[in-house]
This record gives structure tokens, C-alpha cells and sequence, in this order.
């Protein structure tokens, strides 16, 4: 769990406005904790590397709140720095690992048998499988259930480039499945 206090603060100062902060912090990790940890997993980190990007997220947003900044779409926010964690995890990785010609960052993990796994396994792996920012895009849509607005703000680009960036996704998903339609 996050330790919430600021340990220079007065034990006065703590149980006011810092309760509120708190709360928040709190209350979006209930919320997203899971759908957080889930984005960082499809992002590429590890099962750890998730579990410490969605820490440092929370913790960062703590800092944020206790600096007086005023976050206005929490939820936008917290995905927002859990992606750029996930890039700079993978920019750290692919600068560590140049010499040895590999990326040390646990990739996607396939199932041992695609005979064994659901249609919705493999279109998660087709998915798992685009561009960062289309992946990044089709997970916030469709597992975070986020509108294009918050997409936009989670990613740093307008809701109309996330609106493509999803597009191009599916397009690229149907022509791999030879639907027409993917839901």
C-alpha cells in the first residue's frame, strides 16, 4: 500500500486537506487500479513493472495534489502517466539492451496453444500486437471504456487522433480476421 502522508508534515496539516487528497487517491485506485495495471500489462511491462508503474502513478498523483495542482479528469491523468512510465520502462530497456540486439521488457505473452484460447485471446493478442499508440488506443476504448475526450488526455493528443488512432486499429484487426465487422 502507499504510505499518503508527507513525512515533513505537521500531524495537523496531514488529517485536513490531506485527508481530501487521500480520498481521491484512494477512491481512483479502487476504481482504475485494476484497469491501470491491465493498460501497463498490455503496454508491454511485466507483471511487476505494471504493479509499480500503477504505484508510481498513484503516488505521483498524490504529489500532484499536494503541490496544489488542480487535476481536472483523474481518471485521464493516472493513464495518462501509467503510459508514459510503460514508454519510458521500454526507452530504458531498448537503451540497456542495444548492445545485445534484444529488448529485455516481458513482452506479450502468447498462449501455448491458440487452440486452446477464445476468439477474444486472439483478437487481444492482434491487439497486443499494433503499434503503441493504436494498442494504447484500442485498450483505453474497449477494456478502460474511456470516451475519445479522455483518451486524447490520457495519451497527449486530441480525441479526434485518438479517434483515428482506433480506427486505423480496427481497420488493420479486420483485415488480419477477414471480417467486415469486428465488435
Amino acid at each position: 500500500m502507499i504510505g499518503l502522508g508527507s513525512p515533513g508534515t505537521a500531524p495537523a496539516a496531514v488529517a485536513g486537506d490531506d485527508a481530501e487528497m487521500e480520498r481521491r487517491v484512494r477512491s481512483l485506485h479502487a476504481r482504475r487500479g485494476q484497469d491501470l495495471y491491465g493498460f501497463a500489462v498490455r503496454m508491454g511491462l511485466s507483471d511487476d513493472d505494471a504493479a509499480d508503474a500503477v504505484q508510481d502513478a498513484m503516488l505521483r498523483l498524490w504529489r500532484e495534489l499536494i503541490s496544489g495542482k488542480e487535476l481536472m479528469d483523474l481518471d485521464a491523468w493516472a493513464f495518462r502517466v501509467t503510459y508514459r512510465l510503460a514508454m519510458d520502462r521500454h526507452r530504458l530497456h531498448k537503451r540497456v539492451a542495444g548492445s545485445l540486439g534484444k529488448l529485455l521488457s516481458g513482452t506479450v505473452q502468447i498462449a501455448p496453444d491458440p487452440a486452446d484460447s477464445t476468439e477474444a485471446d486472439a483478437v487481444w493478442r492482434a491487439v497486443d500486437r499494433l503499434p503503441e499508440r493504436q494498442r494504447a488506443a484500442v485498450y483505453l476504448r474497449y477494456r478502460a471504456d474511456m470516451a475519445f475526450e479522455q483518451i486524447g488526455l490520457a495519451m497527449g493528443i486530441s480525441p479526434v487522433a485518438a479517434r483515428s488512432h482506433v480506427s486505423t486499429a480496427l481497420a488493420r484487426l479486420r483485415r488480419q480476421f477477414g471480417q467486415e465487422e469486428l465488435r
